[in-house]
């Protein structure tokens, strides 16, 4: 959606390595923001976005306008029915009508080979690559790993309303992920107890709100609520005073 960081170029980096041409889409989708969201504040800076991608193989830059991706008398949405009504969809409910239907028209007009993804944001992640088999798309996806800065905390576009202080301590977020998968590896498979030692961390930072904290699992994104086993999606979204962050890791566990 524009205001690209290093996590936005790695994508682009991997598609140079796979693909012999490379298309990049900036589009600030109105759709996927409610009317209470920071779509008029979104952090944009085309010309600058154009430099950045002057330094990678880019055989075109899609810019189109909201005139143009939604017409006068649109009326034509796409909807997940499953994946979408966990996590971010029961916060944001709107928002995943919103990607899937400008992803598929994305993928309609470019009509790519392959799409890229990163793994920051998981849940649109795995809608999109069920979408894609679902649909028939000969497409492939190409999952990417989640960017960080040198504190861990995920890079994002969001993160420009932020202070570098502030950035700074938004990072406890990832340390209280990291300690959830500390304690999967010494065999604490309790998600209550899972969740709850990444609350008292995250409560220690007085300016963070917690939305939610799951783990579920990475097929149905249904939360786990026996012991913890199998692949597992653990995920987080958080506000920083006013500004939503998410983050997460997934993890394969065997019950004991």
């Amino acid at each position: 959606m524009g205001a690209l960081h290093d996590g936005h170029l790695s994508l682009i980096a991997e598609a140079n390595k796979i693909c012999q041409n490379t298309v990049v889409s900036i589009y600030l989708n109105p759709m996927q923001f409610s009317p209470e969201e920071d779509l008029n504040t979104y952090p944009k800076n085309i010309n600058l976005d154009i430099e950045l991608l002057s330094k990678f193989q880019v055989a075109a830059i899609f810019l189109p306008t909201a005139l143009e991706m939604y017409p006068q008398y649109f009326s034509s949405y796409v909807q997940e029915m499953q994946l979408s009504k966990t996590l971010e969809g029961k916060s944001r409910p709107s928002f995943f009508q919103g990607v899937v239907t400008v992803i598929v028209k994305l993928f309609n007009i470019v009509q790519p080979t392959h799409a890229f993804f990163g793994e920051k944001d998981a849940q649109q992640l795995y809608i999109i690559k069920q979408m894609i088999a679902q649909m028939n798309y000969q497409i492939i996806l190409v999952s990417c790993p989640t960017i960080r800065d040198q504190n861990g905390l995920a890079l994002s576009s969001r993160n420009q309303y932020l202070t570098a202080e502030e950035q700074f301590k938004a990072s406890v977020v990832h340390k209280g992920l990291m300690h959830i998968k500390d304690a999967l590896d010494r065999g604490q498979k309790n998600p209550i107890i899972l969740k709850q030692a990444f609350e008292i961390i995250l409560h220690q930072t007085p300016e963070i709100q917690i939305d939610y904290i799951s783990i579920a699992c990475t097929k149905t994104l249904e939360e786990i609520t026996g012991i913890v086993e199998g692949a597992v999606l653990v995920s987080t979204a958080v506000f920083f005073k006013a500004v939503r962050l998410i983050d997460n890791f997934t993890y394969s566990s065997l019950a004991t």
